[in-house]
């Protein structure tokens, strides 16, 4: 005989009513309650775990979009920073050439700095990590080889400071304003008819006219001369010294620093000449040279 549980219900009537359930079916119902209450609490976990995993993947895409963007900005960026570098590359190699200074070894140009092999990552955020590294060694090496044209611009720098030196220490004007009355080279002697070497230039004009040194220098002598008359010598450096004749009078004295353009004397007719004039020498290393050769203003007539 199957066991029974009975249950009674006592109103306030007096009734009693009696209820009576076989064991398995009680057991069977127990059953059937739990596994429908672990059911409902395993859809609901699923249920708020997808809610949960779709706001994340939302967030990250959303967060994603925003890298991207954030890194094309950047890339835009980095993109017009490598033009103007690659600019200041060509304007340095055309300063090089121009003045002649020797190149660089284009490996020392290869300063390119590497980012890492690689990275791995769980949140789908790889690929915008790894974009975010080859930018960031894209950015090292800007700065890097930006660094390096600085040190060669203040190389060129320094360089063309000396270059500038060399230029105001070489006589590169007419010294004085007339007409170019006697150039350089084998001449006819005025007074003898004796074909022989003019050293220098004969420039006529009115006595009193100013005569300027025609590059910075130091004043070497001022004398008479029995050829030149009175006569200025300017040393200018660098193998180069400037000799000026038949002055009427001296504007400057030896020792004295002068500055090309200054005025260091007038044009006279002293010493061994037919009429006044400014005779004109460029000196280099001990032997005259044309000084036309040197000249790079407007000057006298012919």
């Amino acid at each position: 005989m199957k066991k029974k549980l009975s249950f009674y219900i006592v109103p306030d009537s007096g009734n009693i009513k009696q209820f009576s359930f076989s064991k398995s079916l009680l057991i069977g119902l127990a059953t059937v309650v739990f596994l429908y209450s672990g059911a409902s609490l395993v859809f609901s976990i699923d249920f708020f775990s997808r809610k949960i995993e779709a706001h994340h993947y939302k967030s990250v895409s959303e967060e994603n979009q925003f890298l991207n963007a954030k890194l094309a900005s950047i890339n835009m960026s980095i993109g017009k920073l490598n033009d103007e570098v690659k600019g200041l590359v060509e304007k340095e190699k055309a300063i090089r050439t121009i003045f002649e200074l020797p190149e660089i070894d284009p490996q020392q140009r290869e300063l390119g700095i590497g980012g890492p092999d690689g990275i791995s990552s769980t949140d789908g955020s790889a690929p915008i990590k790894d974009a975010a590294f080859q930018s960031e060694a894209e950015i090292d090496r800007l700065v890097a080889l930006s660094s390096f044209e600085k040190e060669q611009f203040n190389y060129i720098y320094q360089r063309l400071l000396g270059k500038k030196s060399d230029l105001d220490h070489t006589p590169s004007i007419w010294p004085t304003q007339g007409y170019l009355i006697r150039g350089y080279g084998v001449k006819s002697d005025p007074f003898t008819g004796e074909r022989k070497l003019h050293s220098g230039l004969d420039i006529s004009n009115r006595i009193g006219t100013p005569v300027v040194v025609t590059a910075d220098g130091v004043v070497a002598s001022t004398s008479y001369q029995s050829g030149l008359g009175n006569t200025i010598v300017v040393d200018h450096g660098n193998g180069f010294q400037t000799v000026y004749g038949h002055l009427s009078q001296f504007k400057t004295k030896e020792g004295q620093k002068v500055g090309r353009g200054e005025l260091i004397g007038l044009i006279g007719n002293t010493g061994y000449s037919t009429g006044p004039h400014l005779h004109y020498e460029v000196v280099k290393f001990g032997g005259t040279i044309n000084p036309v050769q040197y000249i790079y203003t407007a000057g006298p007539n012919f």
